[in-house]
């Protein structure tokens, strides 16, 4: 296991606060200039400040400084998972990586969630709240469904493969469940999270040379990821990176990727849009759903993901963008106490409903 954990000297502790001064302004700023939005920008002036205050935010604070400032991923699982109707359960699965439910262990299906974040900030209370949302949707559908979501250790602390091994670890864990089918898994990450869902499906596949092999019995229900962050590059110059309509920008891709590989060199399973369109063909799953937002910064990389998944992989993929959405939408959006259903949100459940058994 690779640590290189990282601590906050004096002046960076202290710079917090004329940090978070300026996040206070941007939020205004964002208040002032809102009433009058265009298509490229949020849906509601909640959104629009919501996304500048997170912009200014992720840009402003190093990683360690945010993780200084953010609730950790133990609290606000054990914080918010009653809020949702759910007791708090947790599983230890060694390495420093900790798998917490939300819904019945013994449902006919499970979703093992990977959060995002860059690989180095926790989950915000909106996750908690999404994943209770995709149960009760399958409750309504008359099937059962349980989130099982994994906290794997943040970068800098732990850098590559940790988070990928800790990634497979809870997979195993699931799969080798009395009386748990391949086909009622599924896979699912955001961001970060996407990526080491894809990492994990790669693993399977091509089992990764520093990480013990896990070997299945037939195909994984399904696959889905919200705006897969695979591919590190520091710079996107080619691309049009508008951010007015996102919650981050292009400034925290070479900080939050140099985080998590530290020294190591990229690969298929850091980088799968960098991966031949043959690496796909044996993933072990049934069908995949990649979903945008229209609004966000990275749907070109995205639009490159799900091109490669549909050249190389032999099953259905799918590619969905919401309308004026962001990044990871589904989550963020009840993150600040938005109401409005997102696009990604309702077509990930009814995804959910038809794919589970």
């Amino acid at each position: 296991m690779s640590l290189t954990k990282g601590k906050l000297t004096l002046y960076e502790k202290l710079d917090i606060i004329p940090a978070l001064a300026s996040v206070i302004l941007a939020g205004c700023y964002a208040f002032w200039t809102g009433w009058w939005r265009t298509e490229r920008q949020a849906k509601s002036l909640l959104l629009h400040v919501g996304y500048a205050i997170l912009r200014k935010l992720t840009t402003r604070l190093s990683i360690l400084q945010l993780q200084l400032v953010l609730p950790g991923s133990s609290k606000v699982y054990n914080q918010f998972v009653k809020r949702v109707g759910y007791q708090p359960l947790s599983v230890e699965l060694g390495n420093g990586a900790t798998g917490n439910w939300i819904g019945d262990p013994q449902a006919t299906n499970v979703l093992i969630w990977y959060h995002g974040g860059g690989f180095g900030l926790p989950p915000s209370h909106g996750y908690i709240e999404f994943y209770a949302q995709m149960v009760r949707h399958l409750e309504k559908t008359g099937k059962s469904l349980a989130v099982f979501t994994l906290h794997y250790t943040l970068a800098p602390e732990a850098t590559y493969p940790t988070q990928l091994r800790q990634a497979v670890s809870a997979a195993q864990y699931i799969l080798t469940q009395p009386n748990r089918a391949p086909e009622t898994v599924f896979l699912g990450g955001d961001s970060a999270g996407g990526n080491l869902a894809c990492g994990v499906l790669s693993h399977l596949a091509h089992p990764h040379p520093k990480i013990e092999p896990l070997v299945i019995n037939g195909q994984l229900g399904g696959a889905v990821m919200i705006a897969p962050w695979t591919l590190l590059d520091s710079e996107y110059a080619d691309h049009d990176l508008y951010d007015g309509g996102d919650l981050i920008s292009k400034a925290v891709a070479a900080p939050w990727a140099a985080a998590y590989l530290a020294q190591a060199p990229r690969d298929n399973y850091t980088d799968l849009s960098n991966a031949p369109a043959e690496w796909f063909a044996s993933f072990p799953v049934k069908t995949v759903l990649i979903t945008s937002g229209g609004n966000e910064i990275m749907l070109p990389l995205i639009q490159g993901l799900a091109k490669k998944f549909k050249e190389g992989f032999e099953g259905p993929v799918e590619l969905f963008v919401g309308h004026r959405e962001c990044h990871v939408a589904p989550m963020y959006n009840l993150t600040l106490h938005s109401r409005m259903e997102t696009e990604q949100g309702k077509k990930i459940k009814s995804w959910l409903a038809e794919q589970a058994q």
